[in-house]
């Protein structure tokens, strides 16, 4: 899937992607692997918010090895409120009011 992605999203030649290559050696730069994160992670059940580790010195295979060991994303249940969104909510009111007054 890794693969696929390199390929299909970010142009890379399949004859490129060896377990050995780094995202350096792919031309991948910090914004390329945060993308890249975000990608598998909608594709996926898996939460890679911690895989900030992953550099350009990281391999394929370092990077295939830290997908898989991700955790599972915790089902948010849309009944609750989303608590990053009603912190921006309530910042973006208060600071309007304080603009008002």
């Amino acid at each position: 899937m890794l693969c696929e992605l390199l390929v299909q999203e970010f142009g890379i030649d399949a004859a490129d992607l060896v377990p050995e290559a780094t995202f350096d050696s792919l031309e991948l730069d910090s914004l390329s692997l945060a993308e890249l994160a975000v990608i598998v992670a909608d594709q996926t059940d898996k939460d890679f918010t911690g895989l900030g580790n992953l550099d350009k010195d990281t391999t394929l295979i370092e990077a295939a090895a830290a997908f898989e060991a991700a955790p599972r994303s915790e089902p948010r249940d849309p009944a609750v409120p989303n608590p990053a969104a009603a912190s921006a909510a309530v910042s973006a009111s208060g600071h309007a009011a304080s603009s008002d007054g």
